[in-house]
């Protein structure tokens, strides 16, 4: 009697014609192929690659007006650049007459007045305009910053400037701290002038602080106080006017027309042939 032996059969795993198994289908974790896991890391790549970008443009959306104020304009129009009480940036397109900056939407009443031509900014080949809420003038950035840098230089060396103005034997001239726009008006200017007499210097490099020149600023000078103030008295030229009522308006054409009507009427009554 012959004794059967049947062999051992392994299971053999069909490759479709044209590929070849990789290093990728190695499956050393739970039966899942080594490809999955580069998936999910290349997939998980790009979606950190996307969110990062989204958080770099994020942080450029103060100016996204730029490009949409560009589009507004006309040759009657400006950009500005509106600095808000609370830091925050606003680019907008604003009608600009008789050098007096104003919204194009009536119900805002704010207003600024464009004082000097030196006081622009030019960002990508398009001229504009700086202000902020808590002043009424444009702001001429580059003469901020050298005001400011020599007030504070000026009150810092206030020991060695009293010394130099009695070596210089130097009348007139007050040599006292600059605190505010008071000062700076009453003794401040000359003593500036004194001090730097070929003008105030300016460093090669320099980061602008707006808050750093609110002390210079005059008290009391809000765009919404200018641009009130110029709506009342735009309001009172008004009501200056002399403004025809109906009667004066049409008071000849009523008596002319009345006068038409009477003759055509004495006409019509008188007989005919005598």
């Amino acid at each position: 009697m012959v004794d059967l032996i049947v062999p051992q059969v392994t299971e053999a795993v069909a490759v479709p014609s044209g590929m070849s198994i990789s290093v990728f289908d190695w499956a050393p974790i739970i039966g899942v192929p080594v490809w999955i896991f580069v998936d999910a890391i290349l997939l998980f790549a790009l979606v950190a690659v996307i969110v990062w970008w989204m958080a770099k443009i994020a942080k450029l959306n103060a100016v996204r007006g730029w490009a949409e104020s560009i589009k507004m304009m006309d040759v009657h129009d400006v950009q500005v650049w509106i600095i808000s009480r609370t830091q925050k940036l606003v680019i907008d397109c604003m009608k600009i007459e008789d050098n007096v900056l104003s919204y194009h939407d009536t119900t805002k009443i704010g207003m600024w007045h464009h004082n000097t031509r030196e006081s622009v900014i030019r960002v990508g080949g398009n001229p504009a305009v700086v202000v902020s809420e808590d002043y009424d003038q444009t702001r001429d950035i580059i003469s901020e910053i050298a005001l400011t840098d020599g007030a504070d230089e000026f009150n810092a060396n206030q020991t060695a400037l009293i010394e130099w103005k009695k070596e210089q034997n130097i009348e007139g001239a007050v040599i006292e701290p600059i605190n505010d726009y008071d000062d700076y008006e009453i003794h401040g200017r000359e003593a500036l002038q004194l001090v730097y007499p070929d003008g105030l210097p300016l460093k090669s490099f320099t980061i602008f602080n707006n808050l750093k020149f609110l002390k210079y600023f005059p008290k009391g000078c809000s765009h919404m106080f200018f641009g009130g103030e110029l709506e009342l008295e735009s309001r009172g030229l008004h009501q200056n006017e002399n403004v025809e009522s109906f009667w004066s308006k049409h008071t000849m054409i009523i008596i002319a027309a009345i006068v038409v009507f009477a003759c055509v009427g004495a006409a019509w009554f008188v007989p005919l042939g005598g």
